[in-house]
Parts: structure tokens; sequence; C-alpha cells
């Protein structure tokens, strides 16, 4: 699977507390918790290497020397970005000055095609791109008449909305603008009203650990987990 182009450098976000996933977290950072033996982060790494990355840096936070140690010895960089917003990080880690660069969630699983997104980013020519997922409503729908007669029943459908599944590619002029906003929600809207985000759809495997009972779905839904 690995991909021959020029890859950019890689930033993983890996600096929360995970506090929905407490008390699993007092004593773990999130990327470090274990799924089928194995923890989260090495799962992400993995991904990247199948496609040939090698430029990757963490940005951790919270339980820093934890994962300073787990990769002791490898070539991943691991950095204290301290606690603060992601836009703080990436200004803290925006030490160089690549073309672009991909920026992803530590905490999420996706069998995103990491050549495609390159790809979408560079012949889009927009300063950003944003990977998107679709909604997938987590209750049964129902359509109902002005009287209240149900008209159509849909168990937990997936809806005409995308959400943002992270594995952002971001070029030179959007990473000086994260860093100089004061969060990366403001960042992200700030691209949007200038019309600079794209999206690149993804339709795979999409896998979140932000509480317990998406810690046991994920348990099931990495059994097909082919990077």
């Amino acid at each position: 699977m690995s991909w021959q182009g020029n890859l950019p450098p890689v930033i993983v976000l890996c600096g929360g507390e995970g506090v929905r996933l407490r008390p699993l977290t007092y004593d773990c950072p999130k990327p470090l918790i274990q799924l089928r033996g194995r923890s989260i982060i090495d799962y992400v790494l993995e991904h990247l290497r199948s496609y040939g990355f090698t430029d990757i840096t963490l940005a951790a936070g919270y339980k820093f020397d934890m994962l300073r140690d787990h990769f002791l010895g490898s070539d991943v960089r691991v950095v204290d970005t301290g606690n603060q917003d992601i836009a703080g990080r990436l200004r803290q880690l925006d030490t160089r000055n690549a073309t672009e660069t991909l920026v992803l969630y530590g905490d999420t699983l996706s069998d995103v095609n990491l050549a495609s997104l390159i790809t979408s980013h560079r012949e889009g020519q927009h300063q950003a791109t944003v990977t998107v997922w679709p909604l997938r409503s987590s209750f049964g729908l129902f359509q109902l008449s002005d009287n209240g007669q149900v008209q159509e029943y849909r168990e937990k459908p997936i809806l005409d909305h995308w959400i943002n599944i992270g594995y952002f590619v971001f070029s030179r002029d959007a990473l000086r603008s994260i860093g100089d906003s004061d969060s990366f929600e403001v960042a992200l809207r700030q691209l949007v009203n200038a019309r600079s985000l794209q999206a690149f759809k993804h339709h795979g495997l999409h896998i979140t650990v932000n509480t317990r009972a998406e810690l046991e779905d994920a348990e099931t839904s990495l059994a097909t987990w082919h990077p």
C-alpha cells in the first residue's frame, strides 16, 4: 500500500485528557488505551507507515511522559505541547516550512486512503482539506404526517450530513492562519468563510474512541482492521 509520492510531514494530536473515558484515562493517556491487545496510537501509526509516512510528530500533553516512553528508540518525535487548544499545539510545532502538513487525531481509527487524500488536496487547490464521513443516526427515525400518523420508519439511518473525522491536509498558509487563531474551531470557520476548505469523503471504516461504549464497539469493529 506504500505510496511513492512526495509525502508531507505528519502531526498526530495526542494532548487531550480523555475526560469521557475516565476512570481509564486517570492513569493513561487516551492514545495508549488498549484495543484488542494494542494501543490506539499503534494502529494509527501502522496506517500511516503503510503509506510510507516517516516524518511523524506526536503533539502530546496530558501524561506526555508515558507517550514519550512508549516511543523510546523509535523514529517518532513526541513533543510536550502542554494543555492548550489544537491551534496552540500546531503553532508550537510549526517550526518548518513544509508546503503542506497532514494533521490527524490520535484517538480516531479510519482506513482513509491517504494517497487519494493528498492527491485530492493538491488537485483541489484549496488551502485546506478535511476528511468527512457520513453521519449515522444512533436512533430509529420516524417520518410523521401532519396528523401524527407514522409514514416511514428507518432504524439508525445514514443521514444527509457529514462529520469531521480529522485527517486534515493544511497548506503552508493555512497552518500559519491556524496558529494565529484563538482556537482551532475559529480557524476552521475562517477557512470555511473564505471558501478555502474542501472535503474529502470517506465511506470506509471509522472508529472514534471517546466513551466506554465506543471503546466496546471498537473492539468489535477492529476485527476488520487491515491497514
